[in-house]
């Protein structure tokens, strides 16, 4: 039987208590139980591992039912932010949404959906947006089957393009077939495939319109190959030019703006110094433009060009250029980057740093690992001769480096010809555009040849230029393909993200580059602070219009990161014994900082010596009660600042002769649903998980079991112990929350009373202050010492009273004998 409350909870504890919070959230759904299922279900969204779009399927079902449709909106854009070809997310999203959501949604269930009325209502949609035909089509070894759809009264073909010819059917349509209706037709097909060793190209066409394509992988061997052949140190020195291979489709004009930097690149024409050839592939590009413009700089000499009638993909693209290269070294490169002068020079200079280099890649904006001033981040795309000043820059300071990494990637990536002869080409197994170039480096690797990264080298990558909102699902579908080949490259790309061994080359470019001289304020912050209250502080910072730059102190090191995602951010100084402060005060200086704000309680005297070396106004944030005295910073330069009248009620009481200056803390608004007469339960809103406020919970929870066995407690948070404290009947924990989503996961629980604010001072913290706004009685430590008259209802519990007598009190509170 599915609970109907929180109470009576199964074990939710162990490594498999994901599994068993969306079985109960199914069984709950399945039971009319949506109360119960949106309880389950958000929590398992909290907790790890992180949740797979089903996961926001099941949460968006919940809300639904219970009338919570732009909640239930919400969480189906989040499963189609996870996978964008999930059935549930795009069915829904086809039924519930009344804008062009569903028309996405439409467009994703075609090749996907087995239903028929789905199908036909998704049909109907894209009718309505101005489409004429749909198909969808699988492919197996001896066979390619699937449906096709149309409106007009021309004949569909369907071909398969083999290495020994192309053979043509036309396709009847069938008034009986499930999809056709008084002005559709509609038929299924099955083409059979001859054995062959090459890639076959699957066409369907309607009239001289083309409907789909689809390049197929062998069906008779592998293309891969993972031989070891010998890769000897001749070919390091050989004379042939690189060649530059660009697949082009659509943007026309980002295109032309890189094709303008290559020219630009291997100037002048003639000399051997940037030399090397550009081979362009028009993939049947639909642009007319972008057509006619490579058409013009082929036909003056500055490109080779090869033209496909039909779309062959990135990989059958590639694959066509390789044919057609049977010497030298290459370079794939995407047709939305730009490219700096020098650029293949310095690339093959990398590469022949090691006869068993394989693979190059460069620093870019926008490329994963890869990616500069912030890794696995999209940095701002910068302008041409901003890109140039970089890359100037990355040829000094890191010259000559070469830093081994797990896999290139195929924005621009340099591959050697030694190494090319040994892995082949790429593979035809994998969906278009993503991981077939991660494939190819690993595959290499596992023939003895390294993958580094040339950090001297940095290229602008717009990035998704080609399919956009399809990355994801594409990137998922390709990487149950690499998981299978390469079991263990996921733990390898964690293990190499938390070493980031790439960090020292990203901090020697960004401290050798102009800094924004934007004035800015430097916030210190260490593991001690919160990190929700640092988060909001730079945030209201940002509010203003102020740069904030955050210096998170580590042990005896400051990481120094910009909130705007400029730089720094990869930036440390050291405060060990021995370290040269006067460097460090020389950096933070180049950040042109106004004042310097403490929200860190305790900094350690290397760290106050820092800052009194930089002569800057000092604002030190009272946000908990461990803060060191503050005399350790001249009072003539130090203003101490509360975010609440609770703190600075709490300051002069501590400090009554030191001047203390309110600055309220902007808060997140907290909307509950009407009071339900019944069932009414406890929330508890911790400030952040501590063996403190564990005890304090578990203790309140038996008092409350023996006082009022029927009360149910929800944690709206995190602690330190979610599984035992689920573990008792009355008990249960959401996970962490976030200020702005406060209300939303309250709302199922029907709150009667909160607490919060019982652990120690945790003035400005976003969940605390918004909790205390809550249109529902709220009890919290009075860190005011009574100078604040609690609201009518809420519960003012004394700050020195133990843990016991706070627990007393919430009981005799919520319970009165």
């Amino acid at each position: 039987m599915v609970r109907d409350s929180v109470t009576n909870v199964p074990s939710l504890g162990g490594p498999c208590a994901h599994i068993t919070l969306e079985r109960l959230a199914a069984e709950a759904l399945t039971a009319q139980d949506f109360a119960a299922a949106l309880k389950y279900v958000d929590r398992r969204i909290r907790v790890a591992p992180p949740p797979a779009a089903h996961c926001f399927v099941l949460r968006a079902e919940a809300a639904w039912r219970l009338g919570l449709s732009e909640a239930a909106l919400a969480d189906l854009e989040q499963a189609l932010v996870v996978d964008p070809s999930d059935v549930g997310a795009n069915r829904r999203m086809l039924s519930w949404a009344a804008d062009d959501r569903r028309r996405a949604a439409a467009a994703q269930l075609m090749c996907r959906e087995a239903n028929p009325a789905i199908l036909r209502a998704a049909i109907a949609e894209l009718r309505r947006a101005g489409g004429r035909h749909w198909a969808a089509c699988c492919v197996f070894d001896n066979d390619v089957t699937g449906w096709v759809a149309w409106t007009e009264s021309l004949p569909v073909k369907i071909s398969l393009a083999t290495e020994d010819g192309t053979l043509t059917s036309i396709l009847e349509p069938n008034p009986f077939h499930p999809l056709a209706s008084a002005d559709v037709l509609a038929t299924t097909f099955l083409v059979r495939r001859p054995p062959s060793v090459a890639p076959q190209i699957v066409t369907l066409r309607c009239g001289e319109e083309i409907i789909q394509v689809r390049r197929v992988a062998p069906n008779l061997a592998s293309t891969v190959s993972l031989r070891s052949v010998p890769h000897p140190s001749t070919k390091l020195g050989s004379n042939v030019d690189p060649t530059v291979i660009v697949p082009v489709y659509k943007d026309t004009r980002a295109t032309i703006e890189c094709f303008e930097s290559l020219d630009k690149a291997r100037r002048p024409l003639g000399s051997r110094k940037n030399a090397f050839q550009v081979l362009a592939i028009d993939d049947a590009s639909p642009e007319v433009g972008l057509r006619r413009y490579l058409s013009e700089l082929a036909a003056a000499g500055k490109i080779r060009l090869l033209v496909n009638e039909v779309n062959l993909g990135f990989v059958g693209a590639i694959n066509q250029a390789l044919s057609e290269i049977s010497t030298g070294d290459v370079v794939l490169l995407n047709s939305d980057t730009l490219v700096p002068p020098g650029f293949v020079d310095r690339l093959a200079d990398a590469a022949r740093s090691a006869p068993n280099i394989g693979t190059v890649t460069p620093l870019s904006n926008n490329g994963d690992i890869f990616s500069f001033p912030t890794p696995n981040d999209v940095n701002p795309m910068p302008g041409y001769d901003e890109i140039v000043a970089i890359d100037r820059i990355a040829s000094i300071t890191n010259a000559g480096s070469a830093i081994d990494v797990a896999s290139g990637i195929g924005f621009c990536l340099y591959v050697t010809r030694a190494c090319l002869d040994s892995v082949g080409e790429f593979s035809d197994n994998f969906e278009r555009g993503y991981l077939e170039d991660v494939d190819l480096c690993l595959r290499a690797r596992a023939n003895g040849f390294r993958n580094i990264c040339a950090p001297s080298v940095y290229v602008g990558h717009h990035g998704s230029k080609s399919f956009q909102e399809e990355k994801r699902g594409l990137v998922l579908r390709n990487l149950v393909i690499l998981d299978q080949r390469f079991q263990n490259y996921r733990q390898e790309c964690r293990a190499f993200e938390i070493a980031d061994p790439l960090r020292p080359a990203r901090a020697a470019l960004e401290r050798a580059l102009p800094w924004p001289a934007e004035p800015s304020v430097l916030v210190l912050a260490s593991a001690r602070t919160c990190p929700a209250v640092t988060d909001a502080r730079i945030r209201h910072l940002r509010l203003h219009g102020e740069r904030a730059i955050l210096l998170l102190r580590e042990h005896d090191v400051l990481h120094l990161r910009a909130a705007d995602g400029g730089l720094p951010q990869a930036t440390r100084l050291s405060l060990a014994p021995g370290a040269d402060l006067a460097s460090a005060d020389e950096i933070l200086m180049r950040l042109s900082p106004t004042r310097v704000e403490l929200l860190e309680p305790t900094p350690p005297p290397r760290l106050i010596e820092l800052i009194r070396g930089l002569n800057l106004p000092v604002h030190r944030w009272l946000i908990s009660d461990s803060m060191s005295e503050i005399a350790s910073l001249p009072s003539e330069t130090t203003l101490l600042l509360v975010p609440s009248k609770a703190a600075k009620a709490f300051a002069q009481k501590r400090w009554p002769n030191r001047k203390t200056v309110l600055h309220d803390w902007a808060t997140c608004s907290l909307t509950l649903p009407p009071l339900s007469a019944s069932g009414n339960s406890l929330v508890i809103v911790p400030s952040m998980p501590s063996p403190v406020s564990l005890r304090t919970i578990r203790t309140l929870a038996d008092r409350l079991r023996r006082r009022a066995p029927w009360l149910p407690i929800v944690i709206a948070g995190a602690t330190c112990g979610d599984d035992r404290l689920m573990s008792q009947p009355n008990l249960f924990v959401t996970g962490a929350v976030a200020a702005d989503e406060l209300g939303k996961v309250l709302a199922p629980y029907n709150p009667g009373w909160l607490l919060t604010d019982f652990e120690q001072p945790a003035f400005g913290h976003p969940l605390v202050e918004t909790t205390k706004q809550a249109a529902r009685p709220v009890a919290y430590r009075d860190w005011s010492g009574g100078a604040l008259k609690p609201r009518k209802g809420d519960l003012a519990i004394e700050a020195n009273v133990d843990a016991a007598g706070l627990v007393d009190c919430v009981v005799d509170w919520i319970t009165p004998l």
